[in-house]
């Protein structure tokens, strides 16, 4: 992952745990959207470096 692209996400809202997960690391939501007969959540986020 390159330091200076953003980090996308696409999960069902029905997915509590992904929706908070994401919102938890500082996700921002970009959209949300029907597709495959279900709401979906496109976010965007900061790319992060992990150590070690």
């Amino acid at each position: 992952m390159l330091p200076s692209r953003p980090v996308m996400l696409c999960t069902q809202t029905a997915n509590d745990r992904a929706m908070r997960l994401a919102a938890k690391l500082g996700f921002t939501e970009v959209e949300q959207f029907e597709e495959y007969c279900a709401e979906q959540w496109f976010v965007c986020g900061s790319s992060v470096t992990l150590s070690g």
